[in-house]
């Protein structure tokens, strides 16, 4: 059928979810109706070629069954049943969805990895969540499984837990990309195909309530805590999701985000349970999860997905990369200039349309309708600029510990500024009286994993999730997101402020600016830390007449952050105010363990490292 959709068989409805026991049992039974509808796309780079061209291979639901069942086999035969903790450590790829759901096929739980954390991060999830077994995705994610196994780990103080060192223990690893011998190791392409290929029993075993999965939580404010999250919540969401009318059976959503995060988990369900078709990036390195952000942009782009899921970091990038290539003049660089500068309903706006059009398919490509930003709150400058290309970005919310989406905007009423409305009806909203957005419903995981206290003050006794998000719901049932309870920043005068509607603003209106973090707990007035977009600060420093050898050593860059920040000032209240701002030479990473894996800063961690230059800010100074 070409990857063509038969509209006429019952699992194309996915209102039919909510009769399905389990995530196993979903997609053997699309699997069985659709056997020669496309799964997933993917992007490959074509051996021996310099121009370093692409294919992109194409997988039935009867060779991804097929797949799955070789490594449920296997899985199996060492040793995993129900209630095993399967630990998946990769970046966004098929094999991450195929081992999946081969391990709910037998009623084992699996536990999400980001690829990009410390060694450290995962000695950490491994302990906690008591896994024995690991799908690696390469020889990088293997290194540190085998550092882990070379002594005990240093494990942080958690709830009714004391700080202690402990060994890891695992049984055997399974690796997507052949890897250098190990003796706990084997190759998935070392895998037998089983002669009995049937779905395994187990599956009729496996209700909705059983616990499908352990995600944990970014740690921002302590050590990350699993969530336990049930089958039923999964599909639950994912009947939500076309609910909602954004996503239709005939549209491909390209999935780059981590799947080791619950909202890329989600539109990998959404691939896998549905006739919706995915599109994964290439692997750049067999070796290596690193991510090559030239190569996914590439991927987006050819992939021509109608649907693309992104976190506002990355969007930020985008704004930051095309507001560069305005600044550094010529013709192009005037028509893009003018493009994103002319106001909407005006000659010049219509005139500049071809070069709105020609950068909407340079990120997207020719078939996008939409991008959907979730991870963390959007700014409200940076959603006005992509619309002003005609790029709709429609904004959505959800929490790990709500599996995972709650609200979206709709591309016929995109309210820029809040989240949208719920997907679904029988997803419950409301606001507490000092703002706290709570929900209710199917999609809401059980709890925190051996966190009885951290559970108890996040569900209250009538089932309401208390997010810890504050917010507002409008008339209509769309809700803003106002700030975060434990992110409040408190001066020495008893305001209160929530820095990141405030950040977000001062990005969105200097360029030069990567990464803003405010600071004034306890203080007088408020600080900031600031990183800097060297793309677009190198055609500023031409301008200029200088060159940028060490940013916080730059003069003219800390006059210029000075200025915006008085302009910036007169839009804040006194209490609000930013006065001082310092220049870091070092970014916000993953890596260096100041951003989540979804790219929200630590603030914790920020400050503490920093704590000496904060304290110079302040030294000597009244406000």
């Amino acid at each position: 059928m070409n990857g063509l959709r038969d509209t006429s068989l019952p699992c194309m409805n996915p209102l039919s979810l909510d009769s399905r026991k389990n995530i196993a049992e979903a997609f053997f039974a699309i699997a069985e109706e659709l056997p020669n509808n496309t799964v997933y796309e993917q992007s490959l780079l074509k051996p021996g070629n310099r121009s370093d061209a692409r294919v992109w291979e194409r997988k039935t639901y009867s060779e991804v069954k097929d797949r799955i069942l070789t490594i449920a086999n296997y899985l199996k035969s060492i040793g995993v049943v129900k209630g095993s903790r399967v630990a998946i450590m990769s970046g966004s790829r098929p094999e991450w969805m195929e081992a999946d759901i081969a391990i709910q096929s037998l009623g084992a739980i699996t536990v999400s990895i980001y690829q990009s954390v410390t060694t450290n991060d995962v000695g950490y999830i491994l302990y906690d969540s008591e896994a024995q077994y690991v799908v690696a995705e390469n020889q990088e994610q293997l290194d540190k499984i085998t550092t882990l196994l070379s002594g005990p780990i240093e494990i942080p103080a958690a709830e009714n837990r004391a700080a202690t060192r402990a060994q890891i223990g695992l049984r055997q690893i399974l690796t997507m990309e052949w890897c250098d011998p190990h003796p706990l190791a084997i190759w998935v392409g070392d895998l037998s195909k089983p002669a009995d290929l049937s779905v395994p029993t187990e599956v009729e075993a496996i209700s909705r309530e059983d616990l499908a999965a352990l995600v944990y939580t970014s740690g921002t404010t302590g050590p990350p805590k699993g969530v336990m999250q049930t089958h039923g919540n999964h599909l639950a969401n994912v009947r939500q999701a076309f609910q909602s009318g954004l996503f239709t059976l005939n549209f491909s959503i390209m999935l780059f985000l981590p799947l080791a995060h619950a909202f890329g988990k989600l539109m990998g369900y959404i691939g896998f349970l549905t006739p919706t078709v995915i599109k994964f990036p290439a692997v750049i390195d067999p070796r290596s999860s690193k991510a090559s952000p030239e190569s996914i942009s590439r991927d987006i782009r050819e992939a021509n997905a109608h649907i693309v899921p992104i976190v506002p970091r990355l969007l930020e990038k985008m704004e930051g990369g095309i507001k560069a290539r305005a600044m550094l003049g010529g013709i192009m660089g005037s028509l893009v200039s003018k493009a994103i500068a002319a106001p909407k309903k005006t000659m010049a706006y219509m005139l500049t349309g071809f070069i709105r059009r020609k950068i909407r398919r340079k990120l997207f490509g020719k078939k996008f309708k939409c991008a959907v930003s979730g991870g963390a709150k959007l700014g409200v400058d940076t959603a006005k600029f992509f619309d002003h290309l005609g790029i709709t970005v429609l904004q959505g919310y959800g929490l790990t510990e709500t599996v995972v989406a709650t609200n979206v905007n709709r591309i016929a009423t995109n309210r820029i500024g809040s989240v949208g409305p719920i997907l679904g009806p029988d997803i419950e909203m409301k606001t507490t009286p000092d703002g706290e957005i709570c929900f209710r419903g199917p999609n809401v995981a059980i709890g925190y994993l051996n966190r009885p206290e951290a559970t108890a003050a996040a569900w209250d006794a009538d089932g309401w999730f208390h997010t810890g998000d504050l917010g507002s719901i409008s008339e209509d049932g769309f809700l803003s997101i106002t700030g975060r309870k434990k992110e409040l920043i408190v001066t020495s005068n008893g305001k209160k402020i929530a820095p990141e509607m405030i950040e977000q603003r001062i990005k969105a209106t200097c360029p030069l600016i990567s990464q803003f973090l405010m600071y004034g707990e306890g203080r007088s007035f408020n600080v900031a830390l600031v990183t800097i977009n060297f793309e677009a600060a190198k055609p500023w420093a031409q301008a200029q007449g200088i060159e940028i050898i060490k940013a916080s050593a730059t003069p003219r860059l800390q006059a210029a952050l000075e200025r915006h920040l008085d302009e910036m000032n007169k839009e804040l209240s006194n209490f609000e105010a930013i006065h001082r701002v310092l220049i870091l030479d070092e970014e916000f990473t993953v890596e260096n363990g100041l951003l989540t894996p979804t790219f929200k800063a630590k603030r914790n961690a920020v400050y503490k490292q920093y704590a000496q230059e904060i304290d110079k800010l302040y030294a000597g100074k009244n406000k």
